[in-house]
Parts: structure tokens; C-alpha cells; sequence
């Protein structure tokens, strides 16, 4: 054979497999984009992706040893977080921290399948006692269940005694914080209503349920002190005393305030910015985002995505105040 068929040879292969290469790589992003439009809530998860496939690759420069100054040794990653299961005398379902030893931080979270709770925190790998409270559907069934005053001590006491035998006898709570998801947050409502469950609280944490009543269905106005519960606890974020995080869906509701419109009513409320694009705000440590979404999938969603919305800023917060 010929030089030159032979170097025509090996042109067409090399062609052959560049072309099934950007054919492969163009399959490789048609897959991307289409899982990138079921996501849509997951907006911040996206944005640090695109961030980080911007940037430019950073060269790999070898340095030589100096005996001058010695190479520093890398921090040690966080210890990761894993929890042993217990459950309170009235059947709440308690997941304790495999290194818990005499005081521990609480995260009470209400309306939630136990073992995503559970799956949530230890994503955002928060080392704290986790308590889950379920009442049934609906924000009624909350609002009876968590409206009598102290209600949040018999909470922590439960907690107590079902972290004891883990923790240590002497194990007493620390900080506490409130997490509802849905119909939850009005378990949240009711304790945050109560001066002295207030003081107690150190952070609360919203997902996707924030509602409340109209005065005119119609015009769908709510009364002037609605929501003064998360009004008085945003006025201590706001000043950094608290941490109130919210995050909402775009689904409307039939009879009563959606969360996209109970967000902006907080937030104008709370003299604080709207960014009007998604209905989202924040001042001090009070936050509110909004995300796209407009039916049961963007609703679950919100749950899921907990470890990298909410639960980052309520680990931060700890981890500042230790």
C-alpha cells in the first residue's frame, strides 16, 4: 500500500472517532439540559455549577521544598455526622449524633418523612439532636397540636430524656431550631407566637410554607397584623439576634395566601428590598428566595433540597457562635 493511501487511511479514522466523539459529547449535553429543566429549585446548586465550569483551569506549579518554611499541613476535613435512632415517650422519632456527649443543639423539624429529615441533616452535616414532629395534613392539625403554652419545654424535655441514655445523663439542650416544611410551619407559627418560646428559639427555618387567611378573598388581602408571629422573630434576624430563612415555591393557592404572596407581605412588612423577578429579599439574618416551580414536584423539591438552601445557613450560624 501507498504512503499516501495509508496517511488517507488514518485521516478518515481519526475523522471517524472525532466525529463520534462530538456526537457522544453532544448526547452528553442534551441529557444535561433536559435533567437541568426538571430541577429547576435548585437554582443555587446550578449557579456555583456554572461558576466553576467558567473558570478558567489553574496551572499546577511545582514548588520546591524551603527548610526556611516548611509546607503547612492541610486543615482536617469536618468530621461528617451520623446519627443512632431513638424515639421520645410519646413516639416522635429522636436522631441523635454518634459523637453526642453532654450538651447538644436541637433541630426540631415538623411535617416530614423521619428518614429524609434525618437524610437532609446529615447532608448538611449538622451535628445536632434531630426531633421529628408529624400531626397529619394539613396546617389546622398543627396549629391545635402545638397552640398550648409550653409546649416547646415539653418538646425539649422529651428530647431530653430520649437523648439521655446516648448523650449522658447530665446532656442538657443548647440552641434550638424550628424547621417546617408545608402545613408544619404553622407548628413553627405558634410556638414563635409565645414570648418565651421566642426567646428560646435561636433560629427558624421555613421550606415552602408560609401561608395565611384572607380578610378578602377576592382581592386576596390579608389582615394588617397577619403573620406577626414571623414579623417579630424577622426583627431580631434582621438584627442578627436570630436566624428566620425562608424559601418558596411559585405555586398559587385556592382561598388563602400562597407562600410567594405571604413572602412579600413579610418582606415589605420587614421594610426589607423584594427582588420582584422571584420574590425574594434578605437584611441581617433574615432571608427569604424564592424559586420557580409551580406544581407538586417544585413543592417536594423544597423538601429535598434542604441541605443546600437551608440547612447551610443554619450550620453556618452554629458554627460562628460555638
Amino acid at each position: 500500500m501507498k504512503a499516501w493511501q495509508i496517511a488517507g487511511g488514518l485521516v478518515a479514522g481519526c475523522a471517524a472517532l472525532l466525529g463520534a466523539a462530538l456526537v457522544g459529547l453532544r448526547a452528553q449535553v442534551s441529557a444535561e439540559s433536559a435533567s437541568n429543566a426538571l430541577v429547576l429549585a435548585e437554582r443555587a446548586s446550578q449557579a456555583q455549577l456554572k461558576a466553576s465550569l467558567a473558570a478558567p483551569p489553574v496551572a499546577k506549579v511545582p514548588v520546591a521544598p524551603s527548610a526556611a518554611a516548611p509546607a503547612l499541613a492541610a486543615p482536617a476535613p469536618p468530621v461528617k455526622v451520623s446519627f443512632r435512632q431513638t424515639t421520645t415517650y410519646n413516639g416522635a422519632t429522636v436522631f441523635v449524633p454518634e459523637r453526642c456527649q453532654g450538651s447538644y443543639d436541637v433541630l426540631m423539624h415538623f411535617h416530614g418523612a423521619q428518614p429524609y429529615v434525618k437524610d437532609e441533616v446529615q447532608a448538611a452535616n449538622i451535628d445536632a439532636v434531630v426531633a421529628v414532629f408529624n400531626a397529619g395534613n394539613g396546617a389546622e392539625k398543627y396549629a391545635q397540636a402545638f397552640q398550648a403554652t409550653g409546649t416547646l419545654s415539653s418538646l425539649l424535655h422529651q428530647i431530653e430524656l430520649a437523648a439521655a441514655p446516648l448523650c449522658g445523663a447530665d446532656a442538657k439542650p443548647n440552641r434550638v431550631a424550628l424547621v417546617g416544611f408545608s402545613a408544619g410551619f404553622a407548628a413553627v407559627e405558634k410556638m414563635l407566637a409565645r414570648g418565651e418560646d421566642r426567646a428560646r428559639v435561636d433560629a427558624a427555618l421555613l421550606v415552602d410554607g408560609l401561608h395565611a387567611g384572607f380578610t378578602d378573598v377576592r382581592r386576596r388581602q390579608m389582615a394588617p397584623g397577619a403573620l406577626q408571629a414571623f414579623r417579630d422573630f424577622g426583627e431580631l434576624a434582621k438584627q442578627g439576634k436570630k436566624l428566620l430563612a425562608i424559601t418558596h415555591s411559585s405555586i398559587m393557592t385556592d382561598g388563602y395566601a400562597s407562600t410567594t404572596e405571604c413572602s412579600r407581605f413579610l418582606l415589605d412588612a420587614l421594610g426589607v428590598h423584594c427582588d420582584d423577578d422571584l420574590v425574594s429579599g434578605k437584611s441581617g439574618a433574615f432571608s427569604i428566595e424564592g424559586f420557580t416551580g409551580d406544581d407538586k414536584a417544585a413543592h417536594i423539591a423544597q423538601f429535598r433540597q434542604m441541605d443546600t438552601t437551608l440547612l447551610p445557613k443554619l450550620r453556618e450560624r452554629w458554627a460562628k457562635t460555638e
